[in-house]
């Protein structure tokens, strides 16, 4: 049975107002512009009816068996199944989450996807998925690939597998807005970040700082300690070994030039992290 022939099927089994009486009190038909004075008037209650539509034709939607809607789109998202995925289109990055997990819902998806203030090398990276069973990959991305937001035609977009079945609740890196903290934040010096390819780790800071002022950047501070209490490695470095570390706020007054930068990371647009120690951070296994 077709599409179309199932919607109305459905539709007439719902207890809630019918989108074609609606259609048919205000004079719409799709495609035609109101061609009379008082079609024109009826304009003014076009708003709250098109509202009453969505909500009708989202029920029916999440009504039908699974498989039957391949598409969903509203003014912040749009979702359609591309062979073997689940291809969802950000039209509006800064849209509340409710609007993207309509259009999940509408296909049949128990998706909750919540867009986060990004660096710009982390736009439209997948940055966290939870409750992911093995059934594909998910994918975050640009499209098309290697644009940036803002460019005409450039989109965010989130792949889910087209096998997928169960809830998961993923982020996805978009652009911050002016003094918003990035939530996921790349290295400082990686390619498309304010200090990309300059050298910084085992700098003194004083050095850096200099760097930072001619690049009209400006720094924060958190001091790295090495920690042999932690009982877990939580950084390994390819060449130096595995640390246990601790990192916590310093104030600049309290950061001296002659200190070392360990790393530095994006922290909100004009503003890098720096992470600094006055010695040499030792490796597990070298400290007597």
């Amino acid at each position: 049975m077709r599409e179309i022939e199932q919607i109305e099927r459905m539709r007439s089994q719902i207890p809630l107002p019918d989108p074609g009486e609606l259609a048919a009190r205000i004079g719409w038909r799709p495609g035609e512009a109101a061609r009379s004075r008082r079609g024109r008037g009826r304009l003014l209650v076009l708003a709250p009816v098109t509202a009453i539509l969505a909500a009708v034709l989202l029920a029916v939607l999440s009504a039908l068996p699974p498989g039957v809607v391949t598409s969903y789109a509203n003014a912040a998202i749009a979702v359609t199944r591309e062979g073997d995925a689940w291809v969802a289109r950000i039209k509006d990055p800064l849209a509340e989450s409710a609007m993207y997990a309509e259009a999940f819902t509408a296909v049949g998806l128990d998706v909750e996807l919540q867009l986060v203030p990004a660096s710009p090398a982390r736009v439209g990276d997948l940055i966290l998925v939870r409750g992911v069973r093995p059934a594909g990959e998910f994918q975050g991305g640009l499209e098309p690939e290697g644009c940036r937001i803002g460019q005409a035609g450039c989109r965010l977009t989130f792949r889910v597998p087209a096998g997928f079945e169960g809830p998961v609740r993923a982020q996805l890196g978009r652009p911050a807005v002016r003094d918003e903290l990035y939530r996921a934040a790349a290295g400082a010096t990686e390619p498309g970040e304010r200090l990309e390819g300059v050298t910084v780790k085992d700098r003194r800071v004083g050095d850096v700082r200099a760097e930072l002022r001619g690049r009209g950047l400006e720094a924060v501070y958190e001091r790295v300690r090495d920690d042999p209490g932690n009982t877990e490695i939580n950084f390994i470095d390819g060449m130096k070994g595995k640390f246990q570390l601790t990192y916590e706020p310093v104030g600049a007054a309290d950061v001296g030039d002659d200190w070392l930068v360990w790393e530095a990371l994006a922290y909100r647009e004009g503003v890098v992290k720096l992470q600094v120690t006055p010695r040499p951070l030792r490796p597990v296994g070298a400290r007597g």
